[in-house]
């Protein structure tokens, strides 16, 4: 029929120029110029009409083809989603999953020991997390995806999915990604190998997504959202002393991706915000705290510890990355072999520390470094190190109750004090310490899993247990570090999730009075 059409076209475009003949040569001139000029306006338009036709042709016959290819298959049937497959795939039918809420299928196109392709399906209803996870993980912007709809989709089983490719294990790898909202379903396709076989493609077309419309709305996305929001000023009880905490809001909402990733530093009057490798520069004024600038390291590495020396130099260290020496807003020196360490405030030393390992004395020579033994606790019992002017400070697991503990070392590495160590129910029962502040008044140890901060005096007996919520009126954050102002105040940054469940953002509170 486009073939038919297509010729009627041509025909009837080029007809102007046979009936020309019939009259006068001065109307012979006029009209032979007018069908010329329409001949040569509708040959591009006839063109580009054959051109869609055809294009529209092949596309149809594809899915005919992978159709029928489908029907003519083996069905698997679940809860979320079907699909047909032809005798080329094998199904892992021990890792396949089917229930009401999720259904997932593995199947591969086998060659000898291994695959040549490996095609997963899931289907799960589940909160909208995961999906905005990846998305932003996988580098594709949710803004332009949903908002400017500027991201190509492709609709696989009745639902518009994502496209991108990566790698694994050295291995190529397709991902598509898709949410049903009305169905509070998050969809997941992923093909290793060599996804442009012909027989993926047929496998593609063969799913059908078959998701209930159950009315769920997601939350807002971030963009949409109400900022973190809660009291200026909160104040809590300690022993004898009333500890104030005032919320420093920021003037634009910092967003985390990973919530462990917050760390605050303090340099003179400027303060600083580690969050998912982009360093925030504020300067602080009367309980305010103003913007200044931001450094994005994703470039140089992935970093998690911030710390500063009385000079102003900062020190960002992650696994397996280089030490960045940041100066005046600039990164000043990239030293080797460092990884995960945290500086003393005189700039020449410090301690690194690894879940499992014992800790490392850090010693800074210009733009190098070395590490030396330091085996304050043995391996097992260390999990991390911690630093301040006065005293080293190790968290992990001790072999004699095997609870959570914090050994407290004066600089030279000579034992004073034992935090901690408590079995569950007991006074200072801990979970999972992220950081220890030395003040005037003793220590405070933040406890990132149990969400909650604990007072212990100068002699190391502990004052308080104060949980968050009543500390910084929050509702489950993780409680990630702390850093000493000039004045003697503590700031302390955590992560936690909006009023909305729009987004997880990074807060910072101002702790006076201990």
């Amino acid at each position: 029929m486009k073939r038919k059409m297509l010729s009627f076209l041509v025909t009837f475009a080029l007809t102007p120029v046979l009936v020309m003949g019939c009259g006068s040569s001065e109307n012979a001139t006029k009209e032979d110029t007018t069908a010329a000029t329409q001949a040569s306006t509708q040959a591009p338009a006839v063109a580009d009409t054959a051109k869609e036709a055809a294009t529209e042709a092949a596309t149809e016959a594809a899915t005919e083809a992978a159709t029928e290819a489908a029907a003519a298959g083996t069905e698997l049937k679940t809860a979320l989603f079907s699909v047909s497959y032809s005798d080329d795939w094998a199904i892992n039918e021990d890792d396949t999953s089917d229930s009401d809420d999720y259904c997932y299928a593995d199947l591969t196109i086998p060659d000898g020991d291994s695959s040549l392709v490996e095609c997963t399906i899931s289907a799960s209803v589940e909160s909208p997390s995961t999906y905005r996870n990846s998305l932003n993980s996988s580098g594709i912007d949710a803004y332009q995806l949903v908002e400017e709809k500027s991201i190509e989709t492709d609709s696989i089983g009745g639902i518009e999915l994502v496209h991108y490719e990566s790698t694994s294990w050295g291995e190529p790898v397709l991902y598509y990604l898709g949410r049903d909202e009305a169905a509070g379903t998050t969809v997941n396709i992923s093909v290793y190998g060599d996804f442009e076989d012909t027989r993926v493609t047929d496998l593609l077309h063969s799913i059908t997504f078959t998701l209930t419309d159950t009315g769920n709305v997601d939350p807002p996305w971030p963009w949409n959202g109400e900022p973190w929001s809660t009291e200026k000023e909160h104040t809590y009880g300690v022993g004898s002393l009333t500890v104030t905490s005032e919320w420093l809001k920021l003037e634009e909402p910092v967003l985390s991706d990973d919530i462990f990733s917050g760390r605050v530093e303090v340099t003179g009057d400027t303060v600083w915000i580690l969050s998912d490798d982009v360093l925030y520069a504020y300067t602080y004024s009367d309980g305010v705290l103003t913007y200044e600038s931001e450094m994005d390291l994703k470039e140089e590495g992935d970093y998690e510890e911030l710390s500063s020396d009385e000079s102003g130099r900062l020190y960002v260290t992650g696994f397996m990355e280089r030490m960045l020496v940041i100066e005046d807003g600039e990164i000043k020196s990239r030293i080797d072999g460092v990884d995960v360490a945290l500086m003393h405030e005189s700039g020449t030393w410090g301690v690194a520390s690894f879940y499992g390992d014992t800790v490392k004395k850090v010693k800074l020579n210009g733009d190098s470094a070395s590490l030396e033994e330091w085996p304050l606790k043995p391996a097992e019992e260390t999990a991390a190190a911690f630093i301040s002017k006065n005293h080293v400070y190790v968290s992990g697991t001790s072999s004699d109750k095997d609870n959570e503990t914090v050994w407290v070392f004066d600089t030279d590495g000579n034992p004073e004090y034992e935090f901690g160590n408590a079995s569950m129910g007991e006074p200072g029962w801990m979970g999972s310490v992220t950081d220890v502040a030395e003040t005037e008044n003793g220590f405070i140890v933040l406890d990132g899993n149990m969400r909650c901060l604990f007072f212990y005096d100068t002699d190391g007996a502990l004052i308080a247990t104060v949980e968050a919520d009543e500390l910084f009126g929050s509702s489950y954050p993780w409680i990630s570090s702390a850093a000493k102002m000039s004045d003697g105040s503590v700031l302390v940054c955590l992560v936690d999730e909006r009023a909305d469940e729009s987004a997880d953002e990074l807060v910072v509170f101002r702790l006076s009075g201990y």
